[in-house]
């Protein structure tokens, strides 16, 4: 240890911040990297050497709870982050808090027993949908009529449905994409609109737009896609969610483009039924006949 002097008091009082500065990183989004812990343990190692002694045992107690909170979890996406807590280990054990070794080989012990390295394998699974027809009920004694569900796991947005590499929100984002540009060409080929710029927006939507938009994060760096800043504080996560809001946005326009042209068909064949009937209702009215004795009164 090196005794200060009269500035000890001045590494206690880092000793505090560096305590809060240790805690902010390993638990922030950046913690599962190997750099965020050493960067945050420097400065413990460098204050306990200047008379901080007691500033190794609360870091231990927070690197336990930085080691329950992620080997627990997905332990591969913080692979980094744990080897260098375990080093960080070795060196608070080196500096005074020896008892470190005993809870994290308990742990160890129950990492292992829960999984422990098949821990970290992430199984992605394409999503499901019914596979059971919806059902209309039956009208008039008739038999109910059956209409196939939309398949999600089928068209050009399959591929990235399960692939782990998307985060979670996009991978929701593609799901509607790929049920609202199948039902929005469905709704306008029904309709006889399929040379309609509708009709091109949403395949291309669908075939183009879409998997384009992915496969432009998919090549930026696995370390960096969800935590490097891109443009105007987003990161690619942040900037592939927003572009595929933009596109269900245009469908849900097609979609809704569609129902008015629909609509409006619906409206007309309204208005010639009620005039094709008002006028055979009233050709088949039958007069009220008078009789003689009423009209000589």
């Amino acid at each position: 240890m090196i005794d200060l002097g009269p500035l000890s008091w001045m590494v206690q009082v880092g000793a505090a911040f560096a305590i809060a500065f240790f805690a902010q990183s390993v638990f922030s989004s950046r913690g599962r990297h190997g750099r965020t812990v050493i960067r945050a343990m420097i400065p413990v190692v460098v204050l306990t050497l200047l008379g901080a002694a007691w500033l190794p045992h609360p870091i231990a107690g927070i690197l336990i709870g930085y080691f329950g909170s992620r080997a627990f979890g997905h332990w591969g996406e913080a692979r980094s982050g744990l080897l260098a807590a375990a080093l960080s280990a070795a060196a608070l054990m080196a500096l005074g808090a020896s008892w470190l070794m005993f809870p994290l080989f308990f742990m160890a012990l129950g990492w292992l027993a829960s999984g422990g390295p098949s821990r970290g394998r992430r199984r992605v699974r394409a999503p499901k949908v019914e596979d059971k027809p919806a059902e209309l009920p039956a009208q008039a004694g008739g038999t109910p009529v059956q209409v196939a569900a939309p398949a999600v796991g089928e068209g050009p947005l399959a591929p990235y449905l399960a692939d782990g590499r998307v985060p979670a929100q996009a991978r929701a984002q593609l799901v509607a994409l790929n049920l609202r540009t199948q039902e929005a060409l469905a709704l306008l080929k029904d309709q006889g609109l399929e040379g309609t710029e509708g009709f091109f927006v949403a395949r291309a939507i669908r075939e183009e737009y879409a998997p384009e938009a992915v496969q432009a994060y998919l090549k930026l760096p696995r370390s960096l896609a969800d935590t490097g800043v891109i443009q105007d504080g987003k990161t690619g996560a942040a900037l592939l969610t927003e572009q595929l809001e933009l596109l269900l946005d245009g469908v849900q326009e097609i979609i809704a483009g569609s129902l008015q042209s629909g609509g409006q068909a619906l409206l007309t064949h309204g208005r010639f039924l009620r005039e094709r009937f008002a006028k055979v209702e009233q050709d088949l009215r039958v007069p009220v006949m008078v009789p003689v004795a009423d009209k000589v009164k």
